[in-house]
């Protein structure tokens, strides 16, 4: 079963999903193209021990696992930029940093390998950073001037989403994101897609990529690279995140967030756990859980997926 959920993982490796590191990197095994991306480390505990980026993230996930064991190295989450015009150093590096910040702190042992002499040891990184990226890329409608090499020649103040940085920022509505977004959506047309807005609550804007881009296996960096990047740029700290889904959105609420677990309680049962929900404020759930810990970070992951909306889910552990 842990098998098969990490060949769906891998096969869609958009940053959503924490996996068991083995089970992960059995999935990964014959697969031949080198992905690059962004991955975080967690321990058995689910606490979150180390962020990076690499041109090969297979290869760095072992290299992190061979040096600090299952133990440190009990789960990983995974986005994959399967898009060479996407998956630049600066891109990685920004989607990277953007993961320890929503931490909220350092990753312990970002703290300390970064506090090391030796660059050789310093990061995961150093012995994956030269790998090529995988061959044929679908080239990001977000990218202009991809030169040969794959990297993307965009600048600052050139291509989409162009804003200077004093400019007053506009006002987080539906007509003025939707109006926002025609900037992007004759790139995505253009590559057989579009993008629908959806809803906007908490400073969270919820859209939906349709044809080709929503099934695209870049749609996470066209998100985060393109979309969110552009949206941010308009209308500044209003926008917390922008979120994509691919079905109806379900209405969030303490009631249909514990509608959702009650179709869910007998398998969590099952494994030996309670749940409830306590609280939700501004996208932050926090749920009363008993049981397995690795059975919370599935019931949090399963209702954040469900509902887009919930920008953290809080656990709050009994005995």
């Amino acid at each position: 079963m842990a098998r098969a959920a990490a060949a769906d993982a891998v096969d869609a490796d958009d940053g959503s999903t924490k996996v068991d590191v083995r089970a992960w990197l059995d999935a990964r095994e014959g697969r031949r193209e080198a992905v690059a991306g962004v991955f975080a480390i967690y321990d058995v505990d689910g606490v979150c021990q180390y962020v990076d980026y690499a041109r090969n993230v297979e290869q760095a996930v072992r290299a992190v696992r061979g040096r600090v064991g299952a133990q440190r190295a009990a789960w990983t989450r995974v986005m994959a930029f399967r898009n060479a015009a996407m998956a630049t150093k600066d891109v990685l590096a920004s989607e990277a940093r953007r993961w320890r910040e929503a931490l909220g702190t350092t990753p312990a042992l970002n703290a300390e390998w970064d506090a090391e002499d030796e660059d050789d040891t310093k990061s995961a990184r150093a012995s994956v950073e030269t790998t090529e990226p995988s061959k044929d890329p679908v080239v990001s409608p977000f990218a202009a001037n991809v030169g040969a090499d794959g990297e993307s020649k965009v600048t600052e103040g050139d291509g989409v989403g162009s804003e200077d940085a004093d400019a007053p920022k506009l006002e987080l509505t539906m007509e003025n994101v939707d109006k926002a977004l025609d900037e992007v959506r004759p790139y995505l047309i253009a590559d057989g897609g579009n993008v629908e807005l959806m809803s906007i609550e908490n400073g969270i804007v919820v859209v939906r990529l349709n044809g080709a881009c929503g099934s695209c296996a870049s749609s996470s960096a066209t998100m985060k690279g393109g979309i969110e990047k552009l949206l941010k740029q308009k209308f500044g700290d209003a926008v917390e995140e922008v979120c994509n889904v691919s079905g109806e959105l379900e209405e969030m609420s303490v009631e249909t967030i514990e509608e959702y677990l009650g179709k869910l309680r007998n398998s969590i049962k099952s494994y030996g756990g309670e749940c409830k929900v306590l609280t939700l404020e501004r996208g932050v759930l926090l749920l009363e859980f008993k049981g397995p810990q690795a059975l919370a970070f599935s019931i949090a992951e399963s209702i954040k997926k469900k509902f887009p909306l919930v920008r953290e889910c809080k656990i709050k552990q009994i005995a």
